[in-house]
C-alpha cells in the first residue's frame, strides 16, 4: 500500500515528472546541490551508520528548496525521485494541520512511518508557516499553530529519508529551523537567458505546426515570467493554435505572454 492509499488521510499527492536533471533551467549551483541530494538519498542506510555520525544526528536528510512561486521547486524534488526511481509525496500541510493537536500530530506520524517504510520522498509545499518567527501567543489558535509547527520540526529528526521543505521566503528564517537543515538550494526568477532556454525547450516539445516568425529570444526579453509562466503561455497559445486552425505563431505567443505578464502585476491603490 503507498502512502496515497493510506485511509482517511488528505493533502497527499504523488508528484511525476518526465524531466532528468539535464533539462532543469536553474544556476549552475542548484543543480549541484540537487545532485548531490540524490547522491545522498542512495547511499546504504548501514554505511551512513558504519561513518559514526549517527551519535551526533540522527535521520535523513532536510532539504530547504527557497524561491518564488513557479520557479521549478515541485519539478527539481520530482526530478530526484525519478533519477533515484524513489516515489515523491507532495504534501499539504493546510490539509493535514487541524486544530486538534493530537489529530494533527497522528496524521504526521502515519505520513512519515508510511513514507519511510516506502523509502519515499516527502515534498512540502508551500511550508512557509514552518520557516517564520513564532507566533507571538494572543490566543489559543496561536498556542495550537506553535505547538504544531514545534511538533513537525521534531518529527522530521528522525525521518530516515528525504524531506524537502518549500518556500516562498528569501529571509526571515527562524533560527529552530535552520538547525534541522542540511542543505539549501535555491530556485531564483529566471534571468533573460534562462527564459530564453525556457521558450526553447517547452516550445521545442510543443507537437503543433509553428510558424517561422517564432523568436525565443525576443519573448525572453519582453516577458518577464517564470518556467511555469512559460509553460502556462505555450500551452493556451497551443489550445488557441488549435481552435482557430492555425500554425502556433509569435502573435498567439506575444499575446498570451502579455496577459500572463499582466497576471503578475500588482493591481494600482
Amino acid at each position: 500500500m503507498g502512502l496515497i492509499d493510506e485511509p482517511e488521510l488528505t493533502g497527499i499527492r504523488r508528484i511525476h515528472t518526465d524531466t532528468d536533471t539535464n533539462e532543469l533551467v536553474l544556476p549552475q549551483a542548484s543543480i549541484e546541490r540537487l545532485r548531490r541530494i540524490a547522491e545522498w538519498v542512495v547511499q546504504p542506510r548501514p554505511v551512513m551508520r558504519e561513518w559514526g555520525l549517527h551519535r551526533f544526528i540522527d535521520g535523513g536528510l532536510r532539504a530547504l528548496f527557497r524561491g518564488p512561486s513557479g520557479t521549478g521547486k515541485s519539478m527539481a524534488a520530482a526530478v530526484i525521485g525519478r533519477e533515484i526511481d524513489r516515489p515523491v509525496y507532495g504534501v499539504d500541510l493546510g490539509a493535514v494541520v487541524c486544530k486538534d493537536i493530537a489529530e494533527t500530530e497522528k496524521k504526521l506520524k502515519r505520513i512519515f512511518d508510511a513514507a519511510d517504510a516506502e523509502g519515499a520522498i516527502l515534498f512540502f509545499d508551500e511550508a512557509d508557516a514552518l520557516f517564520g518567527k513564532r507566533t507571538e501567543v494572543k490566543d489559543s489558535h496561536d498556542r495550537y499553530a506553535n505547538q504544531e509547527i514545534s511538533y513537525l520540526l521534531r518529527r522530521l529528526e528522525p525521518f530516515e529519508g528525504l524531506a524537502i521543505l518549500a518556500t516562498n521566503r528569501r529571509g526571515d528564517l527562524d533560527e529552530e529551523m535552520i538547525t534541522r537543515l542540511d542543505g539549501i538550494v535555491d530556485f531564483p526568477m529566471p534571468d533573460e537567458a534562462a527564459r530564453e532556454s525556457l521558450w526553447r525547450k517547452i516550445l521545442g516539445s510543443v507537437k503543433l505546426q509553428q510558424g517561422d516568425d517564432i523568436d525565443a529570444a525576443a519573448l525572453a526579453r519582453a516577458y518577464e515570467l517564470t518556467g511555469a509562466d512559460i509553460v502556462r503561455c505555450a500551452r493556451i497559445a497551443a489550445l488557441l493554435s488549435a481552435s482557430e486552425g492555425r500554425a502556433l505563431d509569435m502573435e498567439l505567443l506575444r499575446h498570451c505572454a502579455a496577459e500572463r505578464a499582466a497576471m503578475r502585476e500588482r493591481p494600482k491603490d
